[in-house]
């Protein structure tokens, strides 16, 4: 379980101002630099741009100071285990970056709110509100990694555009209109769209149209025309050879199971 020692949100300390823990603070410290700071890791100074994340181990010293103007959120816990840094996979002791980093923010702001008001079960909430933000975390990263080459903003773009298609099955997906929820072209956005969710849109969209369709054959017991329209297939053939090849019979030997 998660325990929040001190944490704050949106906080700015006077310009320059710099944090010179040698010794670290004794317990875990989750950063993010809403202005750009210097950060001393190790035997290297880096600067760390604005959005930057970052998490300080217990023991590990922490020392960084604003380029100027001095703008923070964070929090100071402790936790029974490490075992959630490995759990999460999460890089400690690093400066990194992450797609959206408003989103993560307001999950900060939450914790922060639950810690000043502290209402009943107020520390089941910080420890569930805990795992969401280190989730996030984790989701962001693995997707995003430490490429900030790429256009700012572009992977919500892109989680947007993956919702409405996936929440939309049953339109006429083509390679065009998809790309056009995010004003690509059609190889640029493959492109991206692989990079970030590690399959391409046709793929996922496929395997959601199957995943419905299994439910209207044996939920809803539909026929296997209306089945097949209502999940988006327009080709009735097509939709059979494709049911048998990825569940391994034909959708009438599914829904007569």
């Amino acid at each position: 379980m998660f325990h929040i020692t001190y944490c704050d949100y949106n906080r700015s300390n006077p310009d320059y101002d710099k944090i010179n823990r040698p010794n670290g603070s004794g317990d875990y410290l989750f950063l993010y630099f809403m202005t750009p700071m210097k950060i001393q890791l190790g035997a290297e100074n880096i600067i760390a741009k604005e959005g930057a994340f970052l998490l300080y181990t217990p023991g590990h010293p922490q020392i960084y100071q604003a380029v100027k103007k001095f703008k923070n959120s964070f929090i100071h816990f402790t936790s029974e285990s490490n075992a959630f840094i490995k759990q999460y996979d999460i890089p400690v002791n690093q400066a990194v970056y992450l797609s959206n980093p408003g989103a993560m923010n307001e999950l900060l702001r939450n914790i922060y709110v639950e810690t000043v008001t502290k209402m009943d079960y107020y520390a089941e909430q910080s420890d569930k509100l805990m795992h969401q933000l280190f989730i996030l975390f984790s989701r962001q990263y693995h997707a995003y990694g430490a490429d900030t080459t790429l256009p700012s903003g572009l992977y919500p773009q892109f989680q947007k555009a993956r919702i409405e298609i996936l929440t939309h099955i049953d339109r006429d997906w083509n390679s065009e209109n998809m790309a056009a929820l995010t004003n690509l072209g059609t190889s640029q956005f493959y492109s991206y769209y692989k990079l970030f969710f590690n399959r391409s849109p046709k793929a996922e969209l496929l395997d959601a149209r199957i995943e419905r369709a299994k439910y209207l054959l044996k939920v809803e017991a539909l026929p296997v025309s209306q089945a097949a329209a209502l999940s988006g297939f327009d080709n009735l053939s097509h939709f059979t050879r494709y049911f048998k090849k990825e569940c391994g019979m034909t959708p009438s030997a599914y829904a007569g199971r």
